[in-house]
């Protein structure tokens, strides 16, 4: 069952003791806000895969960035779109660096979005960055040696949300009805009380071929209902994300997927979380609806794991036996070989983009 404590997990990603102070306010979300220094690459990963930093891909306003991990390997490569966690209010692309680059070491093409972040832009701004890097993914994959036909989508915590958000859409959900949006000569999505402006390339079709939810917060309703050690947090952080009069948006199937009456669109669904996770539930009532739609769905939960346990598989045991389960699901619906022996270490990662910044621990 979950600790009573959410300073548990967080004590273990940063391998040292913390104390977790809640915030009262949407004001202390932002206050209290700082991008990780990204987790230093390990030499085997550095000789496998070429990093990208802060790739420009437009997005709605031209300031969309990525962080693309591209396999050495001969490719085309099949095509991962990754999601950051962070309570749609904090967090970066880079934040998941090391697990990012250990998903590309397995010959995957990894692009990991940098969306905009609440509430500066609330929902449903960072779901339509996420939309929009998928279709700029399929449209500019073969620059980076990608395969735009075998495309999966991840996300973790909150970014598990929106990497099941983005899948809807994509897959055309019956709930959603394409509209131009006035003035723009743009379509988007649009249901009662939400519409998404998918830019310039929302006319472009994908098709997802894999869904990967990590310990995904997947049910705003839930959440609030059952918070366990988030109790106090949940109603202020969907304050940030849908804004101060969020009661009427907690059931819309793009803030909890796991509410969709269109899961049937959904591809292969793989679902990770740890026992002691206060999102269990989530991912509990996920898979029993996916299974309900005829969704083929898989669904690990890792004895003695916590929140965001598999970005630190040297202090959880169990981790790196389920990221070796993640990893082979992913090849199996990705069509991808069985591994072969990975290289020599061959030097420092080769990183193109902006100047090499300081690596640090995350915290």
């Amino acid at each position: 069952m979950p600790h009573a404590n959410k300073a548990h997990w967080q004590s273990l990603f940063r391998g040292e003791p913390v104390t977790h102070t809640f915030a009262r306010s949407v004001d202390d979300l932002v206050a209290g806000r700082r991008r990780p220094a990204p987790p230093a690459l390990s030499g085997d990963l550095a000789a496998r895969v070429r990093l990208h930093e802060d790739v420009p891909i437009g997005g709605l306003d031209g300031t969309l960035t990525a962080e693309i991990y591209q396999p050495r390997t001969p490719g085309p490569h099949p095509v991962l779109v990754y999601v950051h966690g962070g309570g749609w209010y904090t967090g970066s692309a880079s934040m998941d660096r090391r697990y990012c680059a250990s998903i590309a070491a397995e010959g995957m093409l990894v692009v990991a979005v940098g969306y905009a972040l609440a509430p500066e832009h609330p929902f449903p701004r960072a779901l339509e960055d996420c939309v929009y890097a998928a279709r700029w993914a399929v449209k500019n994959a073969d620059a980076y040696d990608g395969d735009p036909d075998r495309l999966a989508v991840a996300g973790c915590s909150a970014g598990a949300n929106l990497a099941a958000g983005t899948a809807l859409v994509l897959h055309g959900a019956d709930d959603q009805a394409h509209v131009e949006r006035p003035g723009t000569g743009r379509s988007g999505v649009q249901r009662p009380g939400t519409r998404l402006d998918g830019g310039d390339l929302a006319d472009m079709p994908v098709t997802v071929s894999a869904l990967l939810l990590l310990f995904g917060m997947l049910d705003a309703h839930r959440w609030i209902c059952d918070p366990k050690y988030y109790a106090g947090e949940p109603e202020i952080t969907l304050s940030a994300y849908l804004g101060p009069n969020f009661s009427g948006k907690l059931r819309d199937p793009l803030v909890s997927p796991a509410l969709s009456p269109s899961l049937h669109v959904l591809p292969a669904t793989y679902l990770s979380c740890g026992d002691e996770d206060a999102l269990l539930g989530h991912s509990l009532a996920m898979t029993g609806r996916l299974a309900d739609a005829d969704v083929p769905v898989t669904l690990s939960v890792v004895p003695n794991a916590d929140h965001e346990f598999l970005k630190i598989p040297e202090r959880v045991e169990g981790a790196r036996a389920e990221n070796e389960r993640i990893v082979t699901w992913l090849r199996e619906r990705l069509g991808l070989p069985e591994r072969a022996a990975p290289p020599e270490r061959v030097g420092p990662p080769e990183r193109t983009g902006l100047p090499e910044q300081e690596i640090g621990e995350a915290p």
